[in-house]
């Protein structure tokens, strides 16, 4: 890739590219030789110049006419960058103010609660299913409940597209956040997976009323089962699909809208958690 094709790259046109490329080799020059000499139209080369000099790759002698010398790379492209960085900046708060204002106007509408009609989606892959778990949050009123089987380390463990550790943490991180929001959750786990990340995760919270808020509503229960799902407020389920070709890996997840479906499970869900073990989230 030769130099004018990597400023483009940069965000440069292709005349501002020739001109800083050309005023590199040429060293100290006037407007009209450098728009000869870069193939720039007379018509655009003071436009080309004034913008090259606004970011910060050229500088110009205030003389009859004037003068234009090109800005030391190691320092240009570092203007340049720093320019970029403070443009995207802007950008992303006057996003941020675009997003919280379109925000508060859906909240606004009133939607359907539509818990008897069935629904379902599906996630494929890690990313998806971490994007899912960090969006679990937003969609829960009231309580997670959560069951892992006693295999599950294994499995994560032999599913090679999956980072047992990052999957772990997540859903450990969100969990606390929704126990910091008020949300209840009850969880049950081979003592193996999670607990230690939980615990860990827990140790690192100073304020003692933030650490009483999360033991009032995150309770853990010991217990090796065969059982993998999560069950959100009444009526969403998440459940693992396996692979179909290697079924001790996890292929996705199912996400299922569905009240009746939803109870079943929560029966299933508490006649476990009578047969768990409590413990204690403090080392």
């Amino acid at each position: 890739m030769d130099n004018e094709t990597a400023l483009r790259d940069l965000g440069l046109t292709k005349y501002e590219a020739s001109a800083y490329s050309t005023l590199l080799q040429e060293g100290i020059t006037g407007a009209q030789d450098l728009s000869r000499k870069s193939n720039i139209p007379v018509g655009k080369i003071y436009e080309v110049l004034s913008s090259l000099n606004n970011m910060g790759l050229v500088e110009f002698q205030r003389s009859r006419p004037r003068k234009y010398k090109a800005v030391k790379p190691s320092i240009a492209l570092n203007n340049l960058y720093s320019k970029k960085e403070e443009e995207t900046k802007n950008e992303l708060e006057n996003f941020k103010l675009r997003v919280n204002e379109l925000e508060k106007n859906f909240s606004d509408i009133s939607q359907p609660e539509h818990t008897e009609i069935q629904f379902w989606s599906t996630m494929i892959g890690e990313e998806d299913i971490i994007k899912n778990i960090r969006h679990m949050l937003d969609e829960t009123e009231k309580e997670i409940v959560h069951v892992k089987p006693g295999n599950i380390t294994e499995i994560l463990k032999n599913e090679k597209c999956f980072d047992i550790e990052t999957v772990i943490l997540t859903v450990v991180d969100e969990f606390i956040k929704a126990a910091q929001k008020g949300i209840k959750i009850k969880t049950i786990v081979p003592e193996a997976i999670f607990m230690v990340a939980l615990k860990e995760r827990f140790e690192q919270i100073d304020d003692p009323v933030l650490k009483k808020m999360i033991k009032e509503n995150i309770e853990v229960r010991i217990l090796e089962c065969n059982y993998d799902f999560i069950l959100i407020d009444e009526y969403i389920t998440h459940i693992p699909i396996p692979n179909p070709l290697q079924p001790k890996k996890i292929f996705g997840e199912l996400k299922v809208y569905d009240k009746e479906y939803a109870g079943k499970l929560r029966t299933k869900f508490e006649k476990l958690w009578n047969k768990g073990q409590k413990v204690s989230m403090e080392l």
